[in-house]
Parts: structure tokens; sequence; C-alpha cells
């Protein structure tokens, strides 16, 4: 991995921001490391504006253009770039000021793993623990999927249950599942930072023991059959449904959980797989979790 990355601060409104990140989300910008938004910052502006900042390899000549042409086929004309270079030890630290502990739902708290058994950290008292250092990966619990799937995870306890994590970011679902319960997950990303955040997560929780086999690839990996899963958990989006439908009509276990839809997309993965009955769902800023069961 390169030392040095290419970064563009990019200013847009907030409704352009959540419309960008969902396309961001599914990849399509495949050169871009990663991204976060600014959350926690003096100078923040106000209003419905919000700065998303973006990382590429400093050898991706086209990035901003690639970005820029997004932008265009999206309509979002009203947005400010800033572009600079930044070592990679000084993105660590750039988005460590702007990821805090938090509460989420009734019982969990997010810690990043900087606030660790720190003041922050045990102000929390007996809430169960999430440590995370995201780094590159998708997977603050910031976003709306992520903590709607916690909640979930919250109120419905998987004592004993094996558990597949499709899409697992920094591993923030594998953890919340192993904090209610879970006797086991197979968690997989296609994205080689993800596995890599969500391996250091684990640790970052659980030490060096922990029953959770972590995989980097697809729907298409054969692991997926062979784990026997009761129940899985996928915060990814409806391209991705749609392109391993076949898959995901025939996952392993009778339970099936996905949050990455928004709600105009609803009945597109209704649609698409008529083997899930809805059982329930939840929505927060326009996003959904959806909980089916085998027809």
């Amino acid at each position: 991995m390169s030392s040095s990355y290419h970064e563009i601060q990019l200013h847009l409104g907030q409704d352009s921001a959540q419309e960008l990140t969902a396309l961001l989300d599914q990849n399509v910008l495949p050169d871009l490391s990663g991204y976060y938004e600014v959350l926690y910052q003096e100078n923040r502006p106000s209003g419905d504006h919000t700065t998303l900042v973006l990382y590429f390899p400093m050898d991706c000549k086209d990035c901003r253009w690639d970005l820029e042409a997004i932008l265009l086929s999206c309509g979002i004309h009203d947005y400010h770039i800033d572009e600079s270079t930044i070592e990679q030890s000084d993105y660590q630290e750039a988005y460590k000021e702007h990821y805090r502990p938090f509460v989420l739902g009734d019982g969990f708290a997010v810690v990043p793993s900087w606030y660790k058994n720190t003041e922050d950290d045990l102000r929390f008292g007996d809430r169960k623990r999430i440590y995370l250092d995201p780094g590159l990966a998708f997977g603050t619990g910031l976003h709306a999927t992520s903590r709607m799937m916690v909640r979930w995870l919250e109120k419905n306890p998987l004592d004993g249950l094996k558990v597949l994590d499709a899409g697992c970011g920094s591993g923030i679902l594998t953890i919340a599942a192993l904090r209610v319960g879970a006797s086991r997950v197979l968690a997989f990303d296609v994205d080689g930072n993800a596995v890599h955040a969500t391996r250091s997560n684990l640790e970052l929780n659980f030490g060096s023991e922990y029953p959770v086999e972590v995989i980097k690839g697809g729907f298409e990996i054969n692991d997926i059959q062979n784990f026997e899963a009761d129940i899985t958990l996928a915060n990814i989006t409806l391209n991705v449904f749609l392109s391993a439908r076949d898959v995901v009509s025939q996952l392993p276990g009778k339970r099936l959980v996905v949050s990455g839809i928004i709600e105009e997309q609803k009945q597109d993965f209704l649609d698409a797989f008529p083997q899930w009955s809805l059982q329930n769902e939840m929505q927060d800023d326009g996003w959904l979790v959806m909980e089916f069961k085998r027809s």
C-alpha cells in the first residue's frame, strides 16, 4: 500500500452527499481507497452542507474527473472541491478528529480504538462495547444502515446461532452479533481493506481468540453454502443483491436481515427475491432494514 494518498475534500449539500455515498458504497469508483464524512469540526459549515473526504492512490490520474463525472450524472452541480496530498499516517490522524464515541441503541456503545479504556469509554457504564478502528473500510456505525442493523441485533439476540455477515466492512455487525450471543460467524467482503479492518477490530474486541472466519470475496465463495448459517446479515446495496440473485435466493438458513436498501428500492428487492417473506422493517433517514424468513 502506498504511503501517500491523493485527498479530495468535496463540499456539497447533505442530500447530495447521501445520494453520492450510496453510489460510492456500490464501488462506482474502483480506485477509491476510502472516504469519510466530516462529522465533528469547529468550522463545519452550518445548514444543509457537509464535507466528504475521499482518498485515492497517488498514481490515480483521473480520480477527480471520474468523481465529477458521477456528480454530473447525478445532477449534482452545487459543490466545491479541494485537493491535496496526504501521508498515510496523517490520514489516520485526520479521521480520528472526526470520529468519537457514541451510544447506539439502548445497550451498545461504539468506541474508536484510541478511546478504549479512557474516561470517554468508561462513562458508558455497562453498555456492550464495539471497539472500532475503521481505517479505510466502510462501517463506523454512524451510517443509518449500520445503526439500524445494530439496533435490530439488540432486539433479536442470536443465542447460539451461526451467522453469515455479508459485506462485513469494518466488522461492526460481526462484533455486535457476538456480543448478543452468536456462536460462530463467517464474515466476507470483496474489499481487502475491509477484511484487514474486520480482523484487526475482532482482535481489538476479543483478543486473539474469536469464533470468526474472515474471507476476501463476494457471494461467489464456496464457503457460504458449506457454513450452514442460521441467519444472514447483509448491509449491502441493491445492485450487489441483484448481481448475486441466485446465491441470495438460496442462502443457508431460514432468516435474512438486509440493509443498504433505500425506501424507493423496497419493491425491487421484494420482486427479485420472492423466496424471502418480509416479516418486519425499520426506517431511518430514507434507508430500510428488512427482516425476512424463507417462504
